[in-house]
């Protein structure tokens, strides 16, 4: 079934550089403010003319839905996101939204929130919507350098238990933000949840079945229409209770999945 999803001409409220490349963008979006979930994307045409003539998928950092406002984090890499990043206070873009699976937090134990790169925004958005289970939240985040970590007082909370990994060791633990899971993995059970670039979460998922421990990825998968039309994103499962079912669109299928099901 397709998901329900809303179309809004969105404000701009808001766009800062918060690392090299990297952008916060805040857009006046009642409607998917209010419905938006951790994990759910929206799909953002970035000009109105023929080019790029495709939207772009990007997950939701924060809402506030008294306020109607909605935050998204990207990386100015291509044409599209290039003419964000110009974008001014009081421009306005064409947002559809939300859309996907969101994260569902575990009922009791630790929840190990592992972020690489922009991936944090899913992650980051379980902590700010999910305000009861914080306390038993542990966010670890990995970047290439310090040039490219983020400030993480804006963009996660700032009571949220953090750890920082650079590959360089030019801010935190010095290699990859993996290598920090097995020291906070709790006794008493944990959920790892885990967003980034797409050989990271595999080594996530690796880990956490070496271990035992239940694994939910937000993927990341190049996405066109975004709910479900094209069928451009499907990512292939392990196992599948029929031979038809074994690719799943990630748009309406995920993002959110079980890390231990897909092949990767």
């Amino acid at each position: 079934m397709m998901s329900q999803f809303l179309q809004e001409d969105a404000e701009v409220l808001e766009n800062e550089q918060v690392a090299r490349n990297v952008y916060l963008m805040r857009l006046q979006a009642p409607g998917i403010a209010r419905a938006c979930r951790p994990a759910q994307f929206v799909q953002i045409r970035t000009d109105a003319g023929q080019s790029p003539y495709l939207r772009r998928p990007f997950s939701a950092l924060r809402t506030d839905p008294e306020a109607g406002s909605i935050e998204v984090v990207y990386d100015a890499i291509g044409e599209g996101t290039r003419r964000m990043a110009a974008a001014s206070v009081g421009h306005r873009l064409d947002l559809l939204g939300p859309l996907g699976k969101p994260f569902v937090p575990s009922a009791t134990g630790r929840v190990l929130l592992v972020a690489g790169g922009v991936g944090l925004v899913p992650l980051a958005f379980m902590a700010w919507f999910h305000r009861e289970r914080r306390d038993d939240m542990v966010f670890l985040m990995g970047a290439a350098n310090k040039g490219r970590m983020p400030d993480m007082d804006r963009v996660i909370p700032s009571d949220l238990c953090r750890w920082l990994a650079t590959d360089d060791g030019s801010l935190g633990y010095e290699g990859p933000v993996t290598d920090l899971i097995p020291e906070h993995v709790a006794p008493d059970g944990t959920q790892v949840l885990t967003c980034g670039p797409h050989a990271m979460m595999a080594r996530v998922a690796e880990i956490a079945e070496e271990r035992r421990l239940p694994c939910l990825a937000s993927l990341e998968n190049h996405m066109a229409c975004g709910f479900g039309a094209c069928v451009g994103c499907v990512v292939e499962y392990r196992e599948a209770e029929r031979e038809d079912h074994r690719y799943r669109r990630v748009c309406i299928e995920g993002p959110v999945v079980d890390a231990h099901a897909i092949v990767w």
